[in-house]
């Protein structure tokens, strides 16, 4: 039964991709210092959205062993927040974690508060939104063994089950190790994506993993999205920027192209006219 959910799940997140919204493009898992309340992510919108009207999630996993439960484990492994506020444009960063919005932690305390941010909590002391346990030493993983991860979800927290298909997610570390649960049969729930094929962590196509990250290294995503036909034209690759000093070292390496190429022309053209063929083959059929 599970299986047959995620299959269904996985077929209508692919159907929804085209207009998911937001794309992963850095994190800084282990900032400089102290991780409690330093460490965040940073997002890409990938069309316009208002966070009132449409709201979006945001989960950190700082794996242990994981279980079953995947993204909705809570406690110390998985940890949430709920995107219902402020509004962003197509192709403009933002950022969600910490309420230190610094650039790295202890290290560096250049202040981040000019960005757009759509949601901070003191994670060191308060709980997460709807999932997770604050954690003084940090809610986001740092890798290692046992890979961590982050995904974004449409909805809240609280609407998020262990076969919901996430719109992105990125897993990053030295090894798997214990975030695959069963052999890749059960656990953590991928999108097909530019990394991933969808279905479980551990599973064929869902093995990918991106380098650990240093103490007090952003790790920058680089790539193209292309929102016409909502996939990725260049995937993802990852930089590891080293002891970041300024704005412009964590500035975001996605391009969000809105001019389809002549491929994609092509491809829409070929829809366009299978749509109109199959509709005089129904009107014929019908007599009218």
């Amino acid at each position: 039964m599970k299986r047959w959910l995620l299959g269904v799940g996985l077929l209508l997140a692919n159907l929804a991709n085209a207009h998911a919204g937001i794309v992963i493009s850095g994190y800084m898992a282990n900032p400089g210092g102290t991780d409690g309340n330093n460490e965040y992510v940073q997002l890409v919108a990938t069309r316009d959205i208002d966070f009132a009207a449409t709201n979006f999630s945001v989960v950190f996993a700082n794996n242990n062993s994981a279980t079953g439960l995947g993204w909705t484990a809570s406690g110390a492994l998985t940890y949430g927040f709920n995107l219902t506020g402020g509004s962003v444009t197509t192709g403009q960063t933002f950022y969600v974690g910490g309420t230190g919005q610094v650039l790295n932690g202890t290290t560096n305390t250049t202040s981040l508060s000019s960005l757009a941010w759509i949601r901070t909590i003191a994670t060191a002391t308060i709980n997460g939104d709807g999932l997770g346990n604050f954690n003084s030493s940090g809610v986001m993983g740092n890798g290692g063994g046992n890979a961590d991860g982050i995904a974004v979800f449409t909805g809240l927290t609280s609407g998020i089950t262990d076969t919901t298909t996430p719109i992105d997610a990125v897993f990053y570390g030295t090894a798997l190790g214990t975030a695959v649960v069963g052999g890749g049969t059960d656990g953590y729930v991928l999108p097909s994506n530019d990394l991933y094929a969808g279905g479980f962590l551990g599973s064929a196509g869902n093995t990918a993993l991106l380098a650990d990250p240093g103490n007090g290294s952003f790790n920058k995503l680089t790539g193209t999205f292309d929102t016409v036909l909502g996939t990725w034209t260049t995937a993802r690759t990852l930089t590891s920027v080293n002891g970041p000093t300024n704005l412009g070292d964590i500035s975001s390496g996605i391009t969000i192209s809105a001019v389809p190429e002549p491929s994609s022309i092509a491809l829409l053209s070929l829809v366009g006219i299978g749509g109109f063929a199959l509709r005089r083959l129904r009107k014929g059929r019908t007599g009218s």
